[in-house]
């Protein structure tokens, strides 16, 4: 007889129960939190590198301008009576007041003019020269700190040529290390003719102006005798300021200008003899004249920019986005046609 509403099964016919699901293994459980971990990771990695690249190519701006004070020596605070204000004077010089290396050589000179405890300045010089217009606005910023009862103190390391020195002309004092190179004062405007390569791999540039000498400089044509003559005529004119300001700067006579402005370099010792410079010396005699010059109680400061993201995230005063950045922005700069008080170097 058969029970409603259940199924009868075989006299002695067993089912076996299913299985417990089978647990995975430890090894593999640990290799799956592994790889979220991995990936986690990855993803970390990934938000910091895009904050480092867009807040320091953001922030590069903001920091040209802005300037942090680090002590050196001396009392500190309140307890300071005067200043040395340590400002560097590196790289190729190209910009203006808010761009390329100028434009942080002048943020330093604002930045010191703004502080009345400040009484010398001393330039940490470092630099084949620049563009005339970016050397001529910070000479012009030294000029009137120098108006201002503030001294100047010239400290030059391996290059202070062409540019660097119309800069630190005026300067109150100039120490030069032993092993500077500094002098070649004059003017350079460079360019390249392609024209012979162009005619060889079948390339004709067009070209529509507006006048004759509109394309002066091309690299796509030679360079004509008048256009010569105007070229000329521009760069003497601008060595004549150049031998200007060396000679109000540094008090010398016609003969003395004359033996030193054919755009030859010189070693520190010749440098002294042919009074372009005052001491060959080492940065700390550099320090020592500028306390002396401040007073009694004085406090030496070093001025830098303010630390990228990426310098604060791993610790570096220089990272390679800002080398990168730095590179990009002198190389863009010095490739813009234009005169320079520049030594092109060996």
């Amino acid at each position: 007889m058969e029970t409603m509403g259940y199924e009868s099964r075989p006299e002695g016919l067993h089912v076996q129960p299913a299985p417990p699901p089978r647990r995975p293994s430890r090894a593999w459980r640990v290799f799956k939190w592994l790889m979220v971990l991995g990936l986690m990771g990855i993803c970390i990695v990934s938000v910091l590198a895009n904050m480092i690249f867009f807040g320091g190519l953001t922030g590069a701006q903001a920091r040209r301008t802005q300037v942090i004070e680090t002590h050196v020596r001396g009392p500190s605070g309140l307890t300071a009576a005067a200043k040395v204000a340590v400002l560097s004077v590196e790289d190729i010089i190209v910009g203006g007041d808010w761009s390329g290396s100028a434009g942080w050589i002048i943020s330093q000179l604002d930045h010191a003019a703004q502080d009345d405890k400040v009484r010398v300045i001393l330039l940490d010089v470092n630099s084949p020269g620049g563009s005339i217009t970016a050397c001529d606005l910070i000479h012009n910023k030294i000029k009137r700190l120098r108006e201002r009862d503030v001294q100047v103190v010239a400290f030059t390391r391996g290059i202070a040529a062409s540019g660097a020195y119309y800069v630190i002309a005026g300067a109150d004092r100039i120490i030069s290390q032993p092993t500077t190179i500094t002098g070649s004062i004059g003017v350079i405007i460079s360019t390249f003719n392609v024209q012979g390569l162009f005619e060889k791999i079948g390339v004709e540039p067009i070209v529509f102006k507006s006048g004759e000498r509109k394309d002066m400089l091309s690299p796509y044509r030679p360079v004509d005798e008048d256009e010569r003559s105007v070229l000329q005529e521009i760069t003497d004119e601008m060595f004549e300021r150049f031998r200007d300001v060396v000679m109000e700067g540094r008090d010398l006579s016609e003969e003395q200008m004359e033996e030193v402005s054919d755009g030859s370099v010189f070693t520190a010792s010749q440098a002294l003899r042919l009074g372009l410079i005052d001491q060959v010396g080492y940065f700390e005699d550099a320090v020592e004249l500028a306390e002396h010059l401040s007073g009694p109680r004085t406090q030496v400061v070093r001025y830098s920019r303010p630390p990228s993201l990426a310098q604060v995230l791993f610790a570096s005063t220089e990272t390679p986005l800002s080398r990168l950045e730095k590179s990009l922005s002198v190389l863009g700069e010095t490739l813009q046609p234009g005169f320079y008080y520049l030594w092109p170097g060996p």
